[in-house]
């Protein structure tokens, strides 16, 4: 284009136009124009929209455009990246490369996200924003919450220290008054003044009430225990639409009690098998049998449950037999307000109609959760709370989420929907990774040339040996680090300080440990 122009100036103007052509050359050689297509292509694909370079942006789905967007802003290679939610509409393959991309960009980035895994891998420092204030955290958003916990329950023994100091200003100056009004000598009324002017400063320099969270939503999955062993069987299933497959003859079973996550690409199909087990699952069905005694809560990804000409009062009272107070006590828990009861369901924020969504189901008392993105929209003091709740479950459950943190926390068996099938993983998200990684490497190492890899087999397998036991390692330690969160967070509760920061420092040094063999993991692992 700059070309084109610089033939049509006139000799007059030929210098300005030189200059013009030559910023815009070397923008075009900072950033690789040459090779630009294919970046675009390879980051296009791996943030999940292999196929659709040459679909129109005005066909894609909202989702899809915020993929676009993020790619954007991704091959600018600013010296400055700002990334709002940019883990939002990936899917955990994505994420993951999302977040390599970050780590390995040489400028600053200021992320706002809710992503707790993401925060705690690429960042340094968290800027919290509360009340109309910032406050920075040094690390990622684990030591941001362990800093903030233990300031914010130090700041609670100073207000109480204050003020009982204020209790006490307040009686003498209540004392000095009595006697100033019995007694003519003027040094009274002179000391009741001076203790009055004190107390007037001692108030207005308080230490502060701290608020020690945000309102959280109070979540309470109870049900009845099954008798029923079966909780869910797929028998051949199969799903196509058109000549787009998405399962062939796929087997799976689910006990009941466990804990499973369903996770997959975008689009691989994870939410229509959630919705054909809501809709034909039972124990007679000849592929999806549901366990005789179960009774299914559904939370859809997009609130279909919910009826948009129902106000908020009237969703939660066609869930279960309750008198308006206690229907107004039950969406009290999950930050509802009186005027919020009579929305209707139509005008709701994504965010509203997932508590909603929430309390319908607690209310509904089911032994079978069926989850799909529960922690879409909601905040971390939110999904927090739900993972709480989860924890203290007795019934069943299968999810599908991309919060990576909040199935490490919930699931003990990870199924990945892969190549029109379900494979099956034991453990959490964390595991299944770690799984999937020794997959592709031995992938990898298969296609390797047969030479290659007799010259280095003894030195490769040295080095599968070490990454095993450095892996082992990792695991144990970082189920160390789990439990040691929970038992300084029990302390700090407690108000055992130096418990708290005993644990702290332990914390600390244990997170540093961890590190360290992960970069030595990879070291062997890149071998």
């Amino acid at each position: 284009m700059q070309e084109e122009r610089l033939a049509d100036t006139s000799p007059e103007e030929i210098d300005a136009a030189f200059q013009r052509y030559q910023r815009a050359r070397d923008d075009y050689d900072r950033i690789e124009g040459d090779r630009f297509p294919q970046q675009a292509q390879a980051m296009v694909d791996a943030l999940g929209l292999q196929g659709k370079m040459e679909q129109p942006v005005g066909s894609l789905s909202g989702g899809e455009k915020n993929v676009v967007s993020l790619t954007r802003a991704l091959l600018q290679e600013p010296d400055l990246l700002l990334l709002d939610e940019p883990g939002n509409h990936l899917d955990y393959e994505g994420v993951a490369w999302l977040e390599d991309f970050i780590l390995r960009f040489k400028g600053a980035v200021l992320i706002v996200s809710h992503n707790r895994y993401l925060l705690d891998r690429v960042v340094n420092g968290i800027l919290h924003l509360e009340n109309g204030e910032l406050t920075y955290y040094n690390g990622g958003y684990s030591d941001f919450r362990a800093t903030r916990l233990r300031n914010l329950l130090a700041q609670q023994s100073d207000y109480i220290a204050n003020q009982k100091r204020l209790a006490q200003l307040e009686a003498l100056v209540k004392r000095f008054a009595a006697i100033a009004r019995v007694r003519t000598d003027k040094a009274w009324g002179k000391r009741l003044r001076a203790r009055r002017k004190q107390l007037a400063r001692e108030t207005r320099d308080a230490v502060d009430k701290p608020i020690l969270g945000p309102n959280k939503i109070e979540v309470n999955f109870a049900t009845d225990a099954s008798h029923a062993h079966i909780a869910l069987q797929l028998r051949g299933y199969g799903k196509a639409f058109g000549d787009r497959v998405l399962f062939r003859g796929t087997n799976l079973d689910i006990d009941c009690g466990e804990r499973v996550g369903l996770i997959g690409p975008n689009g691989c199909g994870k939410t229509t098998l959630l919705r054909d087990i809501i809709a034909h699952g039972a124990w007679d069905h000849a592929v999806i049998r549901v366990g005789p005694s179960l009774k299914i809560g559904y939370s859809s990804q997009q609130q279909e449950v919910l009826q948009d000409d129902r106000t908020v009062i009237e969703e939660i009272r066609a869930a279960a037999p309750l008198s308006v107070n206690a229907a107004f006590a039950v969406l009290a828990r999950f930050l509802f307000s009186h005027t919020d009861a009579d929305k209707l369901i139509g005008d709701l924020s994504g965010g509203e109609r997932n508590r909603l969504q929430l309390a319908r189901l607690m209310m509904l008392k089911p032994n079978f959760l069926i989850l799909d993105e529960p922690t879409n929209h909601l905040d971390i003091p939110a999904s927090e709370a739900i993972e709480e709740a989860l924890d203290n479950y007795d019934g069943t459950i299968l999810v599908v989420s991309h919060d990576r943190y909040f199935l490490d926390k919930v699931v003990d068996r990870v199924i990945e929907v892969r190549d029109q099938d379900l494979i099956s993983y034991p453990g959490n998200f964390s595991e299944f990774w770690q799984a999937r990684k020794e997959e592709r490497a031995a992938v990898v190492g298969r296609v390797t040339k047969r030479g290659k890899y007799r010259v280095k087999q003894q030195q490769k397998q040295k080095t599968s040996e070490d990454a095993g036991a450095l892996e082992q390692r990792i695991q144990e330690m970082e189920q160390e680090k789990e439990e040691m969160e929970g038992l300084m967070e029990e302390a700090f509760n407690q108000r055992d300080r130096r418990e708290g920061h005993r644990l702290e420092k332990q914390l600390k040094q244990l997170t540093t440990l961890i590190e360290s063999l992960y970069e030595k993991w990879m070291a062997e692992t890149a071998e």
